[in-house]
């Protein structure tokens, strides 16, 4: 039996007034799966990553996550969100909260844990990231390495279904981005479902079950990484490639 899809697009398109950004986007990830996007900037990794827990609104076609329709009207977005973490290039951790605060109130107000068990569930996932010690720090005490790994746990202690990374090491400083790749590729061999948008080639190498490239809102070619880096087979995926290799 064939592991089921959680995420399915199909047809997928997104224009921002005269500009089509997403001009029918397929892609399947199972369950389990770890698919890291790649391509040039503008060429819509990111507008699709937002498509896919609705932070944008598609201009068509469906998207199932775990079998939900988010673009159902009668979804409840806030469900579906609390369910599917995202990683953004950006930390977006709340400047005047400690580390252990800011893992704690979405736990709170969207899960509805008590203080303890949110307290509980937020230091473990410290211990995960390696910042078991840092809960009492402000965010613009740490690094931004730090920062993003702190970002990413306060997306696991949601309990997530799947993770969405956009771009997470592109703001870091060059000796930083190691310990963010470290995370994620725990999660990667605990088995955690992730869609990847990064430039770090390497990693996708490593750690990704399929490689996708995309270019002027389409996906041109996808497939295993190892055989896809070596040997592209479309015309631009061979050029990108060259300038990164």
């Amino acid at each position: 039996m064939s592991t089921p899809a959680a995420i399915d697009v199909r047809g997928l398109h997104k224009s921002f007034g005269e500009v089509e950004v997403l001009k029918g986007v397929d892609l399947q990830v199972r369950a389990g799966e770890v698919v890291c996007v790649i391509g040039p900037s503008g060429s819509g990794k990111s507008t699709l990553l937002r498509c896919l827990n609705r932070l944008v609104t598609p201009t068509s076609g469906t998207i199932l996550v775990a079998g939900t329709d988010v673009c159902d009207p009668a979804t409840d977005l806030a469900e579906v969100r609390s369910r599917v973490g995202m990683v953004f290039q950006s930390f977006n951790l709340f400047p005047r909260l400690t580390v252990l605060d800011n893992l704690c109130l979405a736990q709170e107000r969207v899960r509805g844990r008590n203080r303890a068990e949110a307290e509980t569930v937020a230091r473990a996932n410290l211990e995960k990231v390696g910042l078991a010690d840092r809960e009492a720090t402000l965010p613009h005490e740490l690094s931004g390495g730090q920062q993003q790994r702190v970002a990413i746990a306060r997306a696991l202690a949601m309990d997530p279904m799947m993770m969405l990374f956009d771009e997470p090491t592109s703001a870091l400083d060059p000796e930083l981005v190691g310990d963010v790749l470290g995370v994620m590729r725990l999660l990667a061999d605990e088995g955690m479902t992730m869609v990847v948008v990064t430039h770090e080639i390497g990693f996708a190498r490593e750690v990704a079950d399929r490689l996708v490239f995309m270019d002027g809102g389409l996906i041109l070619e996808e497939g295993e990484p190892g055989p896809m880096l070596a040997d592209p087979q479309h015309a631009r995926t061979k050029q990108f490639l060259s300038r990164l290799l």
